[in-house]
């Protein structure tokens, strides 16, 4: 794709010409790094750790273990890709550019959703969080707070990523670091009070270690992988990265195995750290989507608290980072034709797609505040499982029509490991 001497302004009209643009290398592999950290460690390590642990028991160890080596396959395919076809949309622009025109307008449109949804969803944990704190001090009722303040977190965290990639970065570099110290803090705490019971092991024995044996496992794979997937949103920044070629594959494996390590040792924290009547696993499956919250004054001072706070912090993250993906996958859907022409361009002073910023905008806050997210956002997953799929094809085609592409990553064992994934 050839740049332009000149970027189209943002009262231009648009043309083919036009939406032949480029954005600016800002992100370093750090901002990278922190994007994809961001991604993986949001709504999900909050609002799911308690609901799997009712369906695998004290096995949620081991689930969250397999989901990072079954993520792994299929990053790895991310990571060649990125490194050899570095630019904004990802894998959708892999899909378009090596199978028939149709999977990248599916490819395009599901990442595009995906991406949404998952914001939506992200937005409605925050404000339910938000209104849990302010319920009791402001004079309006329990949902019209919490739809509130995901609407003004959505507009604040849309307007960063219009004001240019590095104030993404930069906001988000700050929340994903102050998230993962809370959680590092909450995790010595819950190792220490785990520890120092001498029966620790029979918080993970009782009545078994898998009580619903591989069903229960695999179930809980299912309903937790989504908050694996959050690599996905550094491919799409490939045109802004710094040396993509190198930083695209190291953020990837950095990001994924940083957000793996610490949802294994939150789940031995918890499960063995917290004390209660009836197993351990049982009374925070009970407490569903608020187990890990409810549970934590148990774990360390002021626990609930600092959970709150690490759970505003995960999911303005989490926001900030999918707002990014899914503007730069319509970006790129506008820039090949696909949706309104005015989505690509470039606005003069941010050097961002404005257009398509506000416009993924209006349709996060639509869902947000009126659609039902929860069972919108159980498509989620299928979605992703679809777009993985045709991203491991695409890998095993261009190492057969393309094998002199410049890669400074190789997936091993190629077909075998796609074909797995």
């Amino acid at each position: 794709m050839q740049s332009q001497p000149s970027q189209p302004s943002r009262s231009s009209q648009p043309s083919q010409r036009q939406i032949e643009v480029k954005l600016s290398r800002d992100l370093s592999f750090i901002d990278v790094t922190m994007i994809g950290v961001a991604g993986m460690i949001g709504a999900g390590v909050f609002a799911l750790t308690g609901i799997a642990a009712g369906v695998a028991g004290p096995a949620l160890v081991i689930v969250f273990l397999l989901n990072g080596i079954v993520a792994t396959i299929t990053a790895a395919a991310y990571a060649e890709l990125g490194s050899a076809m570095p630019g904004a949309g990802g894998g959708y622009v892999w899909i378009k550019e090596t199978l028939p025109s149709s999977f990248g307008f599916l490819a395009g449109w599901i990442d595009w959703f995906a991406h949404s949804v998952a914001c939506s969803l992200y937005a409605v944990t925050f404000g339910a969080f938000m209104a849990e704190i302010l319920v009791g001090s402001v004079m309006l009722p329990r949902e019209i707070l919490a739809k509130l303040s995901a609407f003004i977190a959505i507009t604040f965290l849309t307007y960063v990523n219009y004001r240019g990639v590095k104030e993404t970065g930069r906001v988000g570099g700050f929340v994903t670091i102050l998230k993962v110290l809370i959680l590092i803090l909450f995790i010595g705490f819950g190792i220490y009070k785990t520890l120092s019971n001498p029966d620790w092991v029979m918080q993970f024995t009782t009545p078994s270690f898998a009580p619903f044996g591989i069903v229960g496992i695999l179930a809980a794979m299912g309903l937790t992988y989504i908050a694996f997937e959050g690599y996905e949103i550094i491919v799409q920044s490939g045109e802004e990265v710094r040396n993509p070629e190198k930083n695209i594959p190291r953020a990837i494996f950095a990001s994924l195995w940083i957000a793996v390590i610490i949802y294994i040792l939150i789940a031995f924290s918890v499960l063995g750290g917290v004390e209660a009547e009836v197993p351990t696993w049982q009374y925070l499956g009970s407490l569903a989507e608020l187990g890990l919250i409810r549970v934590s004054d148990q774990i360390m001072p002021f626990g609930n608290f600092m959970l709150l706070v690490a759970g505003l912090v995960s999911t303005i993250s989490a926001m900030n980072a999918t707002i990014y993906s899914s503007s730069r996958v319509s970006f790129a859907l506008a820039r090949d034709g696909y949706v309104s022409e005015r989505l690509a361009l470039i606005d003069d002073r941010t050097k961002t797609p404005h257009y398509a910023i506000f416009f993924t905008y209006t349709i996060i806050s639509f869902m947000a505040l009126t659609l039902p997210i929860e069972a919108v956002a159980a498509a989620t997953d299928i979605m992703f499982i679809l777009l993985f799929i045709m991203v491991n094809f695409v890998l095993i085609i261009l190492r057969l029509k393309a094998p002199t592409l410049k890669r400074t990553f190789k997936v091993p064992l190629v077909p075998y490991i796609p074909l797995t994934a």
